[in-house]
């Protein structure tokens, strides 16, 4: 039986579509927008084959026999290719070191010198939700607190924040070519934007992950300004999208259960375990980018060989009951709770801490001032969010107050 992925049927159930690709196998052939065909995994065991072992598998096809990403994606505007160089796409050493540049700022340590500011940023944000009508929460509120987020983290001016976002609004939509064609005039702007700031960061030294960077650029381990142009756009592109939809499937299940709601309100402590389980779940990213065979090995009971392009798919992993116990029930206090929602091995999640910060901070925030929120429609009549590998509501209308 074919499976869409980003059918209403499969993001509004993906319990059972799961279940229906792991018995016809551990590792089936789909094809993918913009991807192609590819294998996909169904199971926790297979996934994490993949994202473990970094020599089998790896993110850049030139290392595997292929073409590099500009060839692959050759219908791409030219001024993309340099985008291709970022620490997502990079194997072995050149993603060591890439990723080294930037682990400080997004290790715990780091996340917690900025909370005060994501907590600013969230009480602003619901300071201006209208209360006289639903308010849209993905839009006025899980949407630009992420984005503002990390806009503060690497340290772009306030003044420049709005436009900024504008360019990069497109982006988060693309889940064919002609949708990538239609941001790239975007993503074009805000690239020409991170140029010409390198060059006032280092007259100004403002501070910020920019400010970092581009001192690195200028030190011993030196950066290209193209490196500094893809970290600096995956970062920022990375830090928002998916962890919109991580709030946004936290505050759509506590909308529908207020007694927990209250219970996390009461017990901050639960929280943590609750995001994880929104993690597993919900699982904001169904899939992660494609990987690439280097030398012909076995998974999930199927042979395949050098140049072969595999797809680890967390959602069904996350829903595996060779995994989990009662992995359909969403159980909030789950522990342990080992998800993949976040990858694992060398290519896990920069942002993760990040996304939890901002999640935990959007939930109290958000049950703080309105404690008495519910849905303006029911959760079946809110419409899904139709883009490449992730899940979550394309909108999310809000009565505030009673």
């Amino acid at each position: 039986m074919k499976v869409d992925l980003h059918s209403d049927a499969f993001l509004r159930h993906p319990g059972a579509g799961s279940r229906t690709l792991r018995d016809q196998a551990e590792l089936v052939r789909m094809h993918l927008p913009i991807l192609g065909p590819v294998w996909v995994t169904t199971t926790h065991a297979a996934a994490h084959q993949v994202l473990s072992d970094a020599v089998t598998y790896v993110r850049n096809p030139a290392n595997a026999g292929g073409k590099p990403p500009e060839k692959v994606y050759w219908w791409v505007p030219r001024f993309v290719h340099p985008l291709f160089r970022n620490v997502t796409l990079m194997d072995g050493a050149d993603h060591q070191r890439l990723r080294k540049l930037v682990t400080d700022a997004f290790s715990s340590r780091g996340i917690d010198a900025m909370r005060p500011r994501i907590e600013a940023i969230a009480d602003d944000l619901l300071d201006r939700l209208p209360r006289d009508r639903p308010a849209d929460l993905v839009a006025g509120f899980n949407r630009l607190l992420p984005m503002l987020a990390i806009c503060e983290l690497l340290g772009v001016p306030e003044a420049d924040r709005a436009r900024v976002s504008a360019w990069v609004e497109p982006v988060s939509r693309v889940r064919s070519p002609i949708s990538f064609l239609r941001a790239a005039p975007g993503l074009y702007r805000m690239s020409r934007y991170f140029r010409a700031d390198f060059e006032e960061v280092r007259r100004s030294r403002r501070p910020g992950l920019i400010r970092e960077l581009v001192e690195v650029r200028d030190g011993a381990d030196k950066l290209s300004d193209d490196e500094l142009l893809a970290m600096v756009v995956a970062v920022f592109i990375g830090g928002f999208d998916t962890t919109t939809h991580l709030i946004g499937n936290a505050l759509v299940t506590l909308l529908q259960a207020p007694e927990l709601a209250r219970s996390l309100q009461e017990d901050p402590r639960r929280i943590t375990f609750f995001i994880e389980e929104v993690m597993r779940y919900h699982s904001p990213v169904m899939f992660t980018n494609m990987f690439h065979v280097t030398t012909p090995t076995e998974l999930g009971g199927r042979r395949l060989d050098r140049g072969d392009r595999v797809v680890p798919l967390l959602i069904a992993a996350n829903r595996d009951p060779a995994r989990f116990d009662a992995a359909g029930d969403f159980v909030p206090d789950r522990k342990p709770n080992r998800h993949l929602g976040f990858g694992v091995g060398t290519h896990m999640c920069l942002g993760m801490q990040l996304a939890r910060a901002e999640a935990t901070v959007a939930i109290t925030r958000f049950f703080a001032r309105y404690p008495e929120a519910r849905l303006a429609r029911p959760v079946d009549k809110i419409p899904m969010l139709k883009r490449l590998g992730l899940r979550g509501v394309a909108e999310l209308p809000v009565i505030l107050q009673p």
